[in-house]
C-alpha cells in the first residue's frame, strides 16, 4: 500500500471555474483508496503552500499530489527535487502545462484514476536562479503581457487566454523594449530579442496552440531566442509555432545546453515568466539542467521521446 498526501491549493485557477475544493479532495481520496492506497488531504491557501509541502515531506510519503496550476507544480518540484518522494499533479490551473506534458487527463476524476495507477519516474528539472522549471522560462514581452491579462482574468479558460495572446500580440510586441541578450556556458551567443524561451528538453514539433514538450530525460534544455524586429515577423513566428514549424523559422536561434548564464546588456533585471508565475529576476540569470532530479507520477510512454518524422 502506497501512502500519499494530497495538497489542494485553494487559490488555483480551477477554483474560479466552479471546482469545489472539498468535493475534489473527497473524490480523489475515494479513487486512491479504491486503488489500494492510503491518502490524506490538506487544503492549503496559496501563501501557506511551502510550509504545507515541508510538513508533508516530513511524513515521508511515497508521493505528494498537488492540486493546482503550473506555479503550484513548480513550487512542489523545487521542494521534492532530489528526494525519494514522487510528485503527482492534479490539474486545477489554467493551462496546466506540466500535467499535459506528463499525460495527466484534465478532468478531475480521470486525472485521479491516472495518478492512482501511475508509477514514479525520474525527469529532468531546469533550475533557474534557484527556481525549479518544469515547463518553460520566458523573457521579453510575453511575461508583462501575460501579467496584465492575468490580473483581469485570473483562472479563466485557457483557450480564451490563448486567443487573447494571438489577437494582442501585435500591439504588445510593438510596444515592448528589446533585451540585448547574451549567453555563455555550453553555448555562446548574442541577440537583440523581444522573446526568448528556455525549455527543459524541447518543444514538440507538432501543431497546437498549447505548447507540449519532449525529451524529459535528455540532460539538456533548449533555448529559443527570437530575433523578430516587428509585429508582422512576430505573427509569422507565432503561426510557425502553432503549425509545428518553429524549428524551421529563420528568425529563431535554437541551441541545446546543460548549463548557461544569461546577461541582459545594460539591464540589471527583467520580468520572467517561469511555469506561469511572473517573477522579476536579476542578471545574470543562471540556468542548469538537473538530470533525473525529480520523480513524477506518470507512465513510461508519456515521457518517451517524440519520434522524428522522417517523411
Amino acid at each position: 500500500m502506497a501512502r500519499y498526501v494530497l495538497l489542494l491549493n485553494r487559490g488555483s485557477g480551477g477554483n474560479d471555474r466552479g471546482l469545489d475544493a472539498n468535493e475534489v479532495s473527497n473524490s480523489v481520496e475515494k479513487i486512491f483508496r479504491e486503488a489500494g492506497h492510503h491518502i490524506r488531504s490538506v487544503l492549503v491557501s496559496p501563501g501557506a503552500l511551502d510550509a504545507a509541502l515541508q510538513e508533508a515531506i516530513s511524513t515521508t510519503p511515497d508521493g505528494i499530489i498537488v492540486a493546482g496550476g503550473d506555479g503550484t507544480a513548480s513550487a512542489a518540484a523545487r521542494r521534492l527535487g532530489g528526494s525519494l518522494v514522487a510528485l503527482g499533479i492534479l490539474p486545477m490551473g489554467t493551462f496546466n502545462l506540466a500535467a499535459r506534458d506528463l499525460g495527466v487527463p484534465l478532468e478531475m476524476e480521470e486525472a485521479a484514476r491516472f495518478l492512482a495507477a501511475a508509477e514514479p519516474l525520474p525527469v529532468d528539472v531546469l533550475e533557474v536562479n534557484g527556481h525549479a522549471c518544469l515547463c518553460t522560462t520566458i523573457l521579453g514581452f510575453y511575461p508583462q503581457f501575460a501579467d496584465t491579462f492575468e490580473r483581469r482574468d485570473h483562472g479563466g479558460r485557457w483557450w480564451k487566454k490563448s486567443l487573447r495572446l494571438v489577437t494582442g500580440l501585435p500591439r504588445y510586441f510593438s510596444e515592448a523594449r528589446p533585451i540585448d541578450l547574451s549567453w555563455r556556458g555550453d553555448e555562446q551567443g548574442t541577440a537583440r530579442t523581444k522573446f526568448s524561451a528556455f525549455v527543459p528538453g524541447r518543444y514538440k514539433a507538432s501543431a497546437g496552440i498549447v505548447p507540449a514538450r519532449t525529451e524529459f530525460q535528455s540532460g539538456t534544455f533548449t533555448g529559443y531566442v527570437g530575433t523578430q524586429r516587428n509585429a508582422a515577423a512576430a505573427m509569422r513566428g507565432m503561426f510557425d509555432y502553432i503549425f509545428g514549424r518553429q524549428e524551421k523559422n529563420p528568425e529563431l536561434i535554437l541551441f541545446k545546453a546543460s548549463k548557461l548564464e544569461l546577461l541582459g546588456g545594460k539591464k540589471r533585471d527583467t520580468v520572467v515568466m517561469l511555469d506561469g508565475e511572473i517573477l522579476r529576476m536579476s542578471f545574470p540569470i543562471r540556468l542548469e539542467i538537473k538530470p533525473g532530479h525529480l520523480k513524477v507520477l506518470t507512465t513510461p510512454e508519456n515521457i518517451a521521446d517524440e519520434k522524428e518524422d522522417k517523411t
